[in-house]
């Protein structure tokens, strides 16, 4: 009983604090502030309570590059980029499906999102263009290049289209392995949004181990990426959910 009635909390918190923000976002630009300026504003603001008052634990290795790349991570949940942008400050490549996630899907169409529809040539094109005017212009892009989420603890193929771009802009990748205490943190085959938060957020605390790691350039930046993340992602050993 406990334990549901926490993932009721979290979720009564996590909808009402993103209302809030997404409401002082159209406040602030409404009240003449550049939208960009407004954006990082909700971001930082949502992030520096939300993802703790969620249980959210954080063992960080090595050190975020802090100047214009392209950030790749495994990817495991929705959680992730939330996780990655703890300790970054990039735009996001994400799935088209999120734009239409209720509260979701605005906040990260606030924060300048690049969405791709993974199945259509076009669009896949479209983002590689728009990642590589990014990098070029110096923003930072964080991209999940397995293209879905899985629950390892290997990664699935990389697409390679935006190491590409980062190598046209030249600018450095930085992988990220991201590895949770638990593996039903994994968003992965028929999940439901709705039902895998109130099963996920029961748990008292959710641990993330993410690790930086070093600056990759060249032509071959993702295949050393992935090899990269692997390696660090196979010693990990998953410990056991904490309850109350």
């Amino acid at each position: 009983m406990q334990e549901w009635f926490r993932s009721v909390w979290r979720f009564f918190y996590f909808t009402t604090s993103t209302v809030v923000h997404i409401a002082g976002f159209y406040f602030r630009v409404l009240s003449g502030s550049p939208k960009e300026q407004a954006a990082v504003a909700f971001k930082r603001k949502w992030l520096s309570h939300v993802p703790r008052k969620m249980g959210m634990h954080f063992k960080v290795e090595g050190i975020p590059f802090n100047g214009p790349c392209l950030y790749a991570a495994n990817h495991i949940s929705y959680l992730d980029p939330i996780v990655i942008l703890m300790h970054t400050d990039a735009y996001i490549v994400a799935k088209a499906e999120v734009s239409k996630w209720p509260l979701v899907g605005t906040g990260a169409y606030i924060i300048g999102t690049i969405y791709v529809n993974r199945t259509d040539q076009t669009s896949r094109n479209q983002t590689a263009s728009a990642v590589k005017d990014a990098l070029k212009s110096g923003k930072s892009i964080l991209v999940f290049p397995e293209g879905t989420t899985s629950a390892g603890p290997n990664t699935l193929p990389f697409r390679p289209r935006s190491f590409e771009a980062a190598h046209i802009a030249g600018v450095p990748v930085q992988p990220i392995a991201i590895k949770y205490d638990h593996k039903s943190v994994a968003f992965i085959d028929d999940d439901v949004f709705i039902t895998h938060f109130f099963r996920l957020f029961r748990q008292k605390k959710i641990t993330c181990r993410i690790a930086f790691g070093p600056l990759l350039v060249g032509e071959n930046t993702c295949e050393e990426a992935r090899q990269w993340i692997d390696n660090v992602q196979s010693p990990i050993i998953l410990k056991p959910v904490e309850h109350a």
